[in-house]
């Protein structure tokens, strides 16, 4: 038999069942008994049966393509996060084509055309729309869910962890080597996790009982390159009251603070701590080793991507925030804040030790 020319009625004859079941096995349409499915899909291999799928998805009226619209893809944070949504689609049949930004919003808006123009049947948006009204007119017509960055979940679901109790860890573990001067290291981007973190660190601070030092918060570019982190970083440790810690947003910020910190003969951790977040691969490629926050990458991307084909499945307009879990990873970069001694602490020791003496 001429395996180009199988069609769906072969297979059934073959498998001894009706072309309805074989039909509903192959669109995923209903449910078929585990022993005919796999007697179906023998057949299917031994006959090299292929479906038509461009019909199949024109009398549906879908592409089987979702849209994935991301800020860059230089960044190792978003690369993990693509691998899980790829994967994820890979396995319901889907393909996905990515639209990358650059933090335009007008590349942003020619993304969200796409859905418009029905070349795709859903989005994942990594990129928290600049243009919020461009997000709300897309999300009331389009199924869209939110990875890592959100604008509104009331109108489409979003998938990220808990920013604002991971910077509070991070805080925590910095404070509690004994750190009170620390500066953080955020973005001129309008990211709602930038903002969260923001928050985090200065609420950590004043809980703390210490001031929030608008000099010791400095800005890296939108798009978190380490050249900026660098940047921000040397005008911190050149400053007249240089910070004992600094709490990066982005491992990139991170890995920029600690060349600068070495350019400048500064040693890690015994001289200075340096924190990132995100936990991407380089963390752990060059001493000192990054003490960072975790993200599930992975699972974010796989995530968002099943709730988008169940939302395109079942047609449902669930929304609210999933949370997946963080951890914070210590390791060389950070450690407890040397004390150094005054001339003053220096006099009474010696004049104690001479009372003791006499």
């Amino acid at each position: 038999m001429n395996r180009s020319k199988v069609t769906i009625k072969d297979v059934a004859l073959e498998a001894g069942v009706s072309v309805a079941t074989v039909s509903r096995l192959v669109n995923g349409t209903s449910i078929v008994s585990a022993a005919t499915a796999a007697k179906i899909q023998e057949t299917i291999q031994k006959l090299g049966y292929e479906p038509n799928l461009m019909a199949r998805n024109l009398r549906k009226k879908e592409t089987r393509v979702i849209l994935i619209v991301c800020p860059n893809v230089t960044n190792p944070y978003y690369a993990h996060i693509l691998a899980g949504i790829t994967e994820a689609s890979y396995q319901q049949g889907f393909s996905a084509v990515m639209y990358t930004t650059n933090c335009d919003p007008e590349r942003e808006l020619e993304g969200i055309q796409m859905l418009y123009k029905g070349r795709v049947d859903g989005a994942i948006l990594m990129d928290g729309l600049r243009d919020h009204q461009v997000f709300y007119n897309a999300a009331s017509r389009f199924p869209i869910v939110q990875c890592s960055e959100y604008v509104d979940t009331e109108i489409a679901p979003a998938v990220c962890i808990d920013n604002y109790q991971a910077s509070r860890d991070m805080m925590a573990h910095l404070l509690g080597l004994g750190h009170t001067k620390i500066a953080l290291i955020s973005s001129n981007n309008d990211y709602v996790s930038t903002k969260i973190r923001t928050q985090a660190y200065k609420d950590s601070l004043l809980e703390a009982g210490l001031p929030v030092d608008p000099e010791y918060i400095k800005l890296g570019s939108s798009d978190y390159s380490f050249q900026s982190g660098r940047a921000c970083a040397l005008e911190l440790l050149q400053s007249e009251n240089p910070p004992s810690a600094i709490f990066c947003i982005s491992d990139t910020f991170a890995f920029g603070s600690i060349i600068a910190a070495k350019e400048l003969g500064i040693t890690i951790p015994e001289e200075l701590s340096i924190s990132g977040f995100d936990d991407v691969e380089y963390t752990t490629m060059h001493h000192p080793f990054i003490t960072t926050i975790a993200q599930p990458c992975y699972e974010l991307g796989r995530t968002s991507a099943q709730m988008l084909f169940e939302r395109l499945e079942k047609h449902s307009a669930e929304t609210g925030l999933v949370y997946l879990d963080h951890q914070l990873v210590v390791r060389e970069s950070t450690a407890k804040k040397k004390t150094y001694l005054t001339h003053q602490d220096t006099d009474l020791m010696v004049n104690n030790y001479s009372k003791e003496k006499k």
